[in-house]
């Protein structure tokens, strides 16, 4: 359900918010705006930093929902305070941007680099924050000398890397990203074909899933991939059918997670996305929105309008996951602005034009107007 204007309810959000800015008169102001308003210009640009009072209690909202909201870091920018600060307050759910991939954390045949990734879950365990492990067998980020390997050699180097990583972190880390956008773009709904594992046959994604609960019986297990998010596509239908027999055949999978990578462009309906996820529900997995950002570069209109619409769009996609009640998280792929993937040369042309200014904050650690739109959508306005 979208938001309703001048609503007491948004009232009360705006207060929550900007109240204990307005009390300690620092003379910033809170960019984050009742719903009748625009939002600020500075919103998208401003170069000042934010100070405690001004974070929006995303977790507070989320737990009040009984969901999950987090974040993606680099273990490296837990040295900045004011990102610990405003991670510890947001958020409940923590995923390592690379630090658990296999090129930084196997970057040798048996050889595991766990520093990076202990950074991370050292500081979530500190602060009352889940850890999501992210990501034991993927095509993309290996190290280069997986690559080579013969399907023997390949195997066994699979059964040792996701044995030895999950294994580190038993008890730890809670849910794992255990296969990876193991399927194709396009219309033929299949494995894709430039995965190096698909010389293992199909199976490989059943055992990989095998030996992470053999290493933690107690983690949850999700298969995760991106543009799998509404109904119709090749690619989600293949999916679907995926966790259908990997449940049908007794594989300890626990869960779906919906990247959510959105490009507004092009984009599925929210209906379309909450039936999506219904479905997959209706397999007894649970759901998570594990990647999100909304990138707004290529939307038409002023850095208001943009926003504006960007908060919308978020409001609408977390509404579906509060709507399906075996959705449990909404993780965003970042923190501030300039984190995003989506904000590099390399990848953010493929979205168009630069900046996109896709994530809940701006460069100086302060929240945007989407974040009154996912905290509307959490409170079930």
């Amino acid at each position: 359900m979208k938001h309703t204007r001048g609503s007491r309810e948004a009232w009360a959000q705006l207060l929550r918010v900007c109240a204990p800015l307005l009390i300690s008169a620092l003379g910033a102001g809170c960019i984050v705006h009742h719903p009748a308003a625009a939002p600020a210009a500075t919103s998208a640009t401003s170069g000042a930093g934010a100070s405690s009072s001004q974070v929006a209690p995303l977790r507070e909202a989320a737990t009040a929902a009984h969901r999950r909201v987090g974040t993606a870091l680099m273990s490296a920018r837990l040295d900045d305070q004011r990102v610990r600060t405003l991670v510890a307050a947001n958020f409940d759910s923590l995923t390592p941007e690379n630090e658990m991939k296999w090129e930084t954390i196997e970057p040798r045949p048996g050889q595991f680099v766990f520093a990076p990734g202990d950074k991370l879950v050292a500081f979530a365990a500190a602060n009352n924050i889940r850890m999501r492990g992210h990501t034991l067998v993927w095509h993309s980020q290996l190290a280069p000398w997986v690559k080579g390997l013969s399907p023997d050699e390949l195997h066994a180097a699979m059964v040792r890397h996701v044995r030895g990583v999950v294994g580190h972190y038993k008890g730890k880390v809670s849910a794992w990203d255990v296969v990876n956008e193991a399927y194709a773009d396009g219309p033929s709904g299949q494995l894709r074909s430039d995965s190096p594992f698909n010389v293992l046959g199909p199976t490989y994604i059943d055992e990989a899933f095998k030996l992470a609960h053999e290493a933690d019986p107690d983690a949850q297990l999700f298969y995760n991939d991106y543009e799998i998010e509404g109904e119709g596509s090749a690619k989600g239908d293949g999916v679907f059918a995926l966790c259908k027999r990997l449940k049908e055949a007794g594989v300890p999978i626990s869960g779906v997670g919906l990247q959510m990578h959105v490009d507004p462009r092009h984009w599925p309906p929210v209906d379309s996305i909450r039936r999506n996820m219904e479905r997959f529900a209706g397999l007894g997995l649970l759901i998570e929105i594990t990647e999100m950002d909304v990138p707004v570069g290529e939307i038409p209109g002023t850095i208001d309008e943009k926003l504006a619409q960007q908060r919308t769009i978020a409001h609408d996609i977390v509404a579906a996951c509060v709507a399906v009640d075996k959705c449990a998280a909404v993780t965003f792929w970042g923190l501030i602005d300039r984190d995003s993937w989506l904000e590099t040369a390399q990848w953010g042309k493929l979205r168009g034009r630069l900046p996109h200014y896709p994530l809940l904050f701006n460069n100086a650690y302060q929240p945007k107007p989407i974040v009154l739109g996912v905290m509307d959508a959490l409170a079930g306005h």
